[in-house]
């Protein structure tokens, strides 16, 4: 449930919070790529019905719950044992699975710990003639441990520690990693909030391919996962139960570029490969809202771009509710979210049980 403060600050603040998100990081420009295709993917997708119902505009909110995968400062907002179960249903053989668990640390800080697992399921391989092989399947998990305080009033600082572990195909080792995020939340007014928080630091997955291809083929790979830098805010019109928050992000994006073409002038002839390292930066941009229509029933909605140079392409709406049961054992709720993916291709549905212990 919404814990409602006294609104002192008017809508003028509201507006305010909304535009700076999206116009104080607009200055830095670097090359810009599309940011499909890189590793850990799904740990971008969003975490839980309630978050992605909002168009995962959620790096200062905690009158949703505490969800320290947008922001490990919103740890230190526990109060309470609070455990989030989902579950999404996905075309294309794809499946996505988030646990979220918080444990108050009095007197100011909290600690939450959440795992994020992705499937997909009956890939069709095939050999390089086109000939059929076997069905394949990968599976990624990604465990994380957020610890956050209240060092003020006004101020809370987070810390996050992220473990990855993937399984792309049998006949070569599970590819791992890990890696750290940290961050902050702001209170210019008791309703007005601003965080900041650098994410995937020196994250990536290690594999090796040397199995699978031999030593002359083969070899370790390290693909990073993207540093994302986000900026959001938020602001709860308490008078109507109201939060709207929004989100700006830089993501840098690191990748291999393997250059391949046959030696001119060598008898017998032969091949060389060339590898170059690329960085480029993508944009994206968040906003959301959810309203506690009834003291049983609360509402969200939200837009976003994963990319602003291909707004049409990679722009998603979602929308969603949830059911406050009218239980006190646990304070279940049931939370369901629809998210439109780019292009219309297909769309998801989101299911999480809520329990307050």
């Amino acid at each position: 449930m919404y814990e409602y403060e006294r609104n002192r600050s008017g809508p003028a603040t509201a507006l305010l919070s909304l535009l700076l998100t999206a116009f104080i990081l607009m200055p830095v420009q670097d090359a810009l790529a599309q940011s499909g295709g890189f590793s850990g993917a799904y740990t971008r997708m969003g975490f839980g019905a309630r978050g992605m119902a909002m168009g995962n505009a959620l790096g200062t909110v905690s009158q949703e719950g505490v969800f320290a995968h947008y922001n490990p400062a919103l740890a230190s907002f526990a109060s309470e044992n609070q455990i989030d179960i989902g579950t999404a249903l996905m075309s294309f053989d794809r499946s996505l699975h988030a646990f979220n668990v918080t444990f108050p640390l009095p007197p100011s800080a909290g600690l939450n710990i959440g795992l994020l697992n992705a499937n997909v399921y009956d890939i069709d391989g095939r050999t390089s003639s086109g000939y059929h092989t076997e069905m394949l399947s990968t599976h990624e998990f990604q465990l994380f441990a957020a610890f956050g305080l209240s060092i003020s009033p006004r101020l809370r600082l987070g810390v996050a520690a992220k473990l990855h572990y993937a399984s792309f195909y049998d006949a070569i080792d599970n590819a791992t990693g890990a890696g750290f995020d940290v961050g902050l939340v702001a209170h210019p007014t008791e309703n007005w909030r601003i965080g900041f928080a650098v994410q995937d630091l020196i994250s990536s997955y290690s594999w090796n391919t040397n199995p699978l291809y031999g030593t002359l083929g083969g070899r370790n790979r390290n693909d990073p996962i993207p540093v994302r830098f986000r900026l959001s805010t938020s602001y709860h019109v308490t008078d109507i139960g109201l939060i709207v928050s929004s989100e700006y992000e830089i993501q840098r994006q690191g990748a291999e570029i393997v250059e391949r073409r046959q030696l001119e002038g060598v008898l017998p002839p032969q091949n060389s490969s060339r590898i170059d390292n690329v960085v480029t930066n993508s944009q994206q941009f968040r906003i959301g809202a959810a309203w506690n229509a009834h003291e049983r029933f609360s509402l969200r909605a939200g837009w976003e771009i994963m990319d602003l140079e291909y707004l049409k392409e990679t722009h998603k709406l979602s929308a969603g509710f949830s059911v406050h049961l009218p239980y006190d054992v646990m304070s279940p709720s049931v939370d369901y979210a629809f998210v439109r993916e780019p292009l219309g291709i297909a769309g998801m549905h989101v299911l999480t049980l809520r329990l307050s212990l």
